[in-house]
This record gives structure tokens, sequence and C-alpha cells, in this order.
């Protein structure tokens, strides 16, 4: 049984350890490298295998190296052998690196460049060699289901695995079932669990012609049916089930058992799957997305695949791995483990005005908000038609692909009255709040409109702009306002900026429909005396919120 599994230069993985304590569920987001890791395991047993059959175990200076055509290289489906290298950083001649750590044994195996289409593979020199003699794994990729072909031949073991590794597992559904029924209590088994998640009987498969013959009927004595008239779901079961029974005592590789399946047999075929493993004493390695599955797992078989990949430590983890797998996007995972925080606010037309305030202020959060930081809505909508994702949901899920990822969440003064400010640590998820309505509600100084105006309609046609915008202001602001815009008035703290306040100002001065997206030109005018010193004190504790 595998116990733990390091990849050095493999695709994704430069330097990564896999604790594997039995069974284990992987668990990420798409491009995490759940599948990377299945392929790594199923590459090291495909080049060890390989390298046996020159049945050479003297090291003299290093083990013989015995050469793979990429055609052949049957555990990763390949255009070209230096995708199998991470970056692509084939040209360096470094040997990719695999190493499984068994109960029994330990072996690394290592693969060579030679050129694009060949690899040389050989056990790590400092093996002793009945080490490499001992080492022996019967490891089983299977990915998910494709769309039966109409006609299969029989096909020897070695075709099999080859189109296995290049994820065509529809194209070898019926000679999985021959090599089932070619024992009888395996096909027994199987034949009982179909009938007991399904009421189909399989019939035994018929490989005495050209092409295979599989057919079940539906009960005791239906109508036969070809298994490619059934569902995806039904065959995607058929096909784990028959792996487990064929091939006992292997190391099973699923990628996705849940595809295609409805959320009831996703369940019960995890359910199925455990049962079935345990009895062949085979190991399970799944990759999934499933929360019926990860639920239905023990948290310390979970693997999250979220920045370095850990083992989960409790029930409470479980959960807020499934609603990371529901919130987190890629580059949600990829943002986390390069950056020195994330930064809410209501949307990108804020971040837009800081940067502008920063800059006209020299201040030194201007590089953290333009290149630095990473930024979501406070309240985060993942994809098209998604529900909107809070920040603090959003922010606990990125906990578990950074837990020291500091965070700061920058909240409008209108309506969240019951969301408060907190004390800027520089740790965990922090808040202020604006004084006024709205960030935009700083935007109303009349000497950075008019200045704006003049810019927006040219000087030369300025003059009745302004004029109109500054009688706007007289009648319909307070006196003290247009003296002191920086003072505390309750019309900034209870009206919104962005559809009350600065429209009707834009329109007066001759500027319909200016679009609020654009707001951040504004800020960009004002002078550094005309800016809110509530801002200075929001950029001072945007630097003391990502300190580290």
């Amino acid at each position: 049984m595998i116990r733990r599994v390091r990849l050095q230069r493999f695709k994704r993985f430069q330097d990564t350890t896999f604790n594997i304590p039995g069974t284990v569920v992987l668990a990420g987001p798409n491009n995490t490298g759940k599948t990377t890791l299945l392929q790594a395991i199923a590459a090291w047993s495909f080049a060890l295998g390989r390298w046996k059959e020159q049945n050479n175990y003297h090291r003299r200076r290093g083990y013989e190296l015995v050469p793979i055509a990429r055609p052949a290289f049957a555990s990763v489906p390949l255009r070209t052998f230096d995708l199998l290298w991470t970056g692509r950083e084939y040209e360096r001649r470094v040997p990719i690196e695999i190493e499984i750590v068994a109960d029994a044994w330990s072996l690394t195996m290592e693969l060579s460049p030679d050129s694009s289409e060949q690899i040389y593979v050989r056990p790590k020199s400092t093996h002793e060699p009945d080490v490499v003699r001992r080492a022996e794994l019967t490891p089983v990729f299977v990915p998910p289901m494709t769309g039966l072909g109409t006609e299969e031949p029989l096909y020897q073991r070695p075709k099999v695995d080859q189109l296995l590794g290049q994820a065509k597992p529809g194209e070898v559904l019926r000679n999985l079932l021959v090599e089932a029924h070619a024992n009888g209590e395996a096909w027994q088994s199987l034949t009982e669990s179909i009938s007991r998640l399904f009421a189909f009987t399989l019939q035994p498969p018929d490989s005495r012609g050209a092409h295979i013959v599989a057919e079940y009927r539906r009960g005791a004595d239906g109508p036969l049916y070809d298994i490619g008239s059934a569902g995806t779901g039904f065959q995607q079961v058929l096909m784990l089930l028959t792996f487990l029974y064929a091939r006992p005592a292997s190391v099973l590789l699923i990628d996705e058992p849940d595809a295609h399946l409805h959320v009831i047999l996703q369940d019960a075929i995890y359910g199925e799957l455990r049962r079935v493993a345990a009895g062949q004493r085979s190991q399970l390695i799944m990759a999934t997305h499933s929360e019926v599955i990860i639920n239905a797992a023990d948290p310390g078989e979970v693997c999250v695949l979220l920045g370095a990949p850990r083992m989960l430590a409790s029930t409470t983890e479980r959960r807020t791995l499934i609603t990371a797998l529901a919130v987190l996007s890629h580059e949600d995972v990829v943002l986390a483990m390069d950056a020195p925080g994330i930064l809410y606010v209501e949307d990108y037309t804020d971040l837009q005005i800081l940067r502008a305030w920063a800059k006209v202020l020299r201040h030194p959060a201007l590089e953290l908000l333009t290149t630095r930081l990473f930024w979501r809505p406070v309240v985060y909508q993942p994809r098209q038609g998604a529900e909107g994702i809070p920040a603090k949901k959003h922010y606990d899920a990125l906990a578990l692909v950074e837990p020291d990822l500091p965070g700061l969440q920058l909240i409008d003064g209108d309506a969240r009255g019951d969301i408060g400010a907190t004390p800027i640590t520089g740790v965990g998820l922090q808040r202020l709040r604006w004084r006024r309505y709205e960030i935009e509600s700083y935007l109303l100084h009349p000497a950075a409109l008019t200045r704006f105006v003049e810019r927006a309609v040219g000087p030369a046609a300025a003059a009745p702009h302004t004029e109109d915008l500054r009688r706007h202001f007289e009648e319909n602001y307070p006196p003290k306002f247009l003296q002191e815009p920086h003072g505390d008035y309750p019309f900034l703290s209870g009206t919104k900026a962005r559809t009350d306040l600065l429209p009707p100002a834009l329109t007066a001065a001759g500027l319909p429909g200016f679009p609020y997206q654009q707001y951040f030109e504004i800020a960009e005018l004002m002078l550094p005396e005309e800016i809110h010193p509530e801002v200075v004190e929001k950029l001072d504790a945007i630097v003391q919120a990502f300190r580290r």
C-alpha cells in the first residue's frame, strides 16, 4: 500500500510531497494537480515495469538507462515529452524524480530527457538492488467514462492499459468485462453489485466473434440491451466496479468517480467502492469535486489541494473545504499563494478611486493597490449565475490555501450597520468602515469637481459649465459645506453620493449620464489638500493591514 509520494519536476509540481494514509480523496478546484498525482503514480509503475524488463540490477556508476518512446508511454497522454516537465524545463536536462514510499519499501524512479519523442528511465542509484527487486506496485488509472464505441475488438492487457492511459475507457469497457468474467468469483460479485445498485442483470460477455458482445437486462427476464445503449452514469459505475473486481490487490487511481452520476448515486457508489476495495485488498486514491463524496469520507482521508497538499484535520475543515470548492476559482488559489493579502471592496471602481488618491498623495499604499494585493468584491460572484459570496465566507475558504493570509474588508458606511470595524493587526480578516455613506462621498469637493468639469469640456468652453456647477452647489448645499468640504455633514453620511449627489452636480455642469465607473477621474484631479483626511487614514491602515 502506498504511504507517501514525492514529485520533483513532474508537470505542475516542482517539489511536492503527498501523504497517503490509505484510502484518499483528493479534493480541490480545477487545475490544482489532482489528476497529475494519479498520473505520476501510474508513470512510476510503468517506468519501473519497463526498466525491469531488461533484468539488469547491477549499479556500477548508476543503473542502466532504459528508453521509452512517447507513443508507448501509456501513463500520461502527451503530445511531446517536454510537457512532462514543470514549466516545460526539458532543456535543463534534469531528470524528473517520482518517489513512492510503500509499507515494505521506498523507491525513486528517474525520468531523464532525451528528445521530445523519447525519455530514459531507471531507479535512482542510491537504492540497493534488493530494494529495486522488491519494489512492485499494481496501479490502475481509471479516467472518467467516455462514450462507448458501437464495436470493440478483443485486446491484450497492454493495449487495454494504453487506452486507459490515453483517457479512453469507453473503448475498453467490454474488454474489462471479459477480464472480470474470466474469474468466476469476480463475475458473480460484479453482477450482484450491479443488480443491487441498478436492478440490472449483466449477461456474460461474448468475445468469440470479431467484436465483443456485452449486454444486460432490466430485472431478471426483461429484453436484452447492449451496454452501449445504457446511460453514462451506469457505464461509469460498471467500469469502476469491474476494475475493482477484475484487478484485486491493486491501487485504483480513480479520476472523478462521481462523473455522470446523480448525487444520490454518488453517495451509493462511494460506499460500494469502499466496501469492495476492502474486500479486494485494494487501495483507492480518488480525485473529485463531489460534495457528496467529500462529506462521506472521513476528514483524515481527504487531501486538500489548495496550495501545498495536506490532509484535513476535522469535520469543520471539511465543511470549509466544501464551501471553498464552490467559492474559489483557480485564480484565487494562485493569487493567494503569491500575494501579501486580499482586499475586499464594494467593486472595482472603489479600487480605482483608492489608487488615484494614493497616486496624488504619493502614498506607499499605491504599490500594494496596484501590483501586489489581489482584490475581490465584498459580495463576490465567482461565476455568472452563481450566488454572491460574502467576504467572510470567501476569506475563510482562502484560509485553506494560505492560513496566514491577511485580509482587509473596506465597508461602506451605509446599510451594513451590523458590521463594524476591527483593529488593524495584520492578522486575519480586518475591517475598515467609511464614516461617510460610501467612497464616492469623498469626491464631493466643489473645487475638485470644478477642475474636473474644466478638463472634460475644455478650458475655452468651461466658464458657463463651471458657473452652472457653482450655482448648483449654492442652491442645494449648506454654505458651511462650500467653505469647508471636509467637515462632518449629515447629508454626506445619509445620502448615496454615487446616484444622488454626484450625478445631479455633473448634470448641472452639462455632463449628464457620466458613468460612475469613471469617477476615479475626479479623484485623479484632486489636489493633496482636497483629499479628505479620512482617506489618508484608510490608506495608512491598508499599509498596516498588510505589513507582513
